[in-house]
């Protein structure tokens, strides 16, 4: 099945929104001039496009071309959330999902799947991540977004301890299909810390288990919990909750959230995630990508088309 929304009705869309401009090839970001390697990668998440699947106007099927045709962006997650319910344990849907997408010449980077027990002694307390590893690996992606539960009450000692007894199974098991865990801050109070998450990923130690800020989701100072989990982390979230007239984040420092991350040692993708409402899906990506390349260029790092 076709996706319902035409180029056209994209056009206008964009038009109306004062945003037709930014609908360019692929993005990537170099570090500095004169680079010849891409730092930085432009990526979508298929949240970010939750209403069009809600609606039955966008297939998932047809997604990845959506994305290159409206967007130019190459790298596209997955959440299970936007893909139909009754296919979620039939990896040959999955495997359909990276053929159309390798067909459309993109990257699917990640699937979003739900919260992993922090606390669980064993794989039993985890069997449902360990099903979506499996659908990662059908679907070709390397990463697989968790968000992790863990007690808030407690020695933090304790349940760090307890988080990274959890977690090692589970990265082994990721491992063996070629695939990383990347945890968001989520789930409950402690681990919406940037700095917890990072303490459990430091003592864990394992390569297949890594971490994903996001912006939106990570409480308290979340310019101190973004640097605390940059070191750690595989792939970033950019989380979009709303614009002003000027085409920024009322609650978000974009240019110095994108100083942290340019400051530091991460090379990979930047995801756009919109999660407002003040804009529909098609704009507010839009808006979401400009500001991405504005706050990287005010940090000192140029784009590629």
């Amino acid at each position: 099945m076709k996706a319902h929304i035409t180029r056209r009705r994209f056009l206008s869309y964009a038009g109306s929104s004062a945003l037709g401009a930014a609908l360019l090839p692929m993005v990537s970001c170099k570090a500095m001039a004169g680079s010849t390697e891409p730092r930085f990668t432009m990526g979508l998440s298929q949240y970010s496009l939750r209403d069009l699947f809600k609606s039955g106007s966008l297939d998932p099927l047809d997604y990845p071309q959506f994305a290159v045709d409206n967007f130019g962006i190459h790298a596209v997650d997955f959440w299970e959330g936007g893909l139909p319910e009754a296919e979620l344990d039939n990896l040959a849907y999955f495997e359909q999902l990276r053929n159309r997408t390798t067909d459309a010449g993109c990257d699917p980077f990640l699937l979003m799947t739900g919260a992993i027990n922090g606390a669980a002694k064993n794989l039993d307390g985890n069997k449902k991540i360990v099903q979506a590893i499996k659908r990662t690996q059908a679907l070709g992606a390397r990463y697989l977004r968790i968000f992790m539960w863990v007690p808030d009450k407690g020695e933090e000692a304790a349940v760090v301890e307890g988080a990274v007894g959890a977690l090692k199974p589970l990265s082994d098991v990721a491992a063996a299909h070629g695939v990383t865990l990347v945890i968001e801050p989520g789930a409950s109070t402690r681990s919406q810390q940037g700095a917890f998450l990072a303490r459990v990923c430091g003592a864990l130690k394992h390569p297949n288990c890594r971490l994903m800020p996001d912006f939106g989701k990570l409480r308290g100072d979340i310019y101190a919990g973004t640097a605390a989990m940059v070191p750690y982390a595989s792939v970033i979230s950019c989380k979009m909750l709303s614009f002003d007239a000027a085409g920024n984040q009322p609650d978000l420092d974009y240019p110095r959230l994108m100083q942290t991350i340019v400051g530091s040692d991460f090379k990979g993708i930047l995801a756009i995630e919109w999660e407002g409402k003040t804009l529909e899906p098609i704009p507010g990506v839009l808006a979401s990508k400009r500001l991405i390349e504005r706050s990287l260029a005010a940090a000192g790092a140029g784009a590629n088309s």
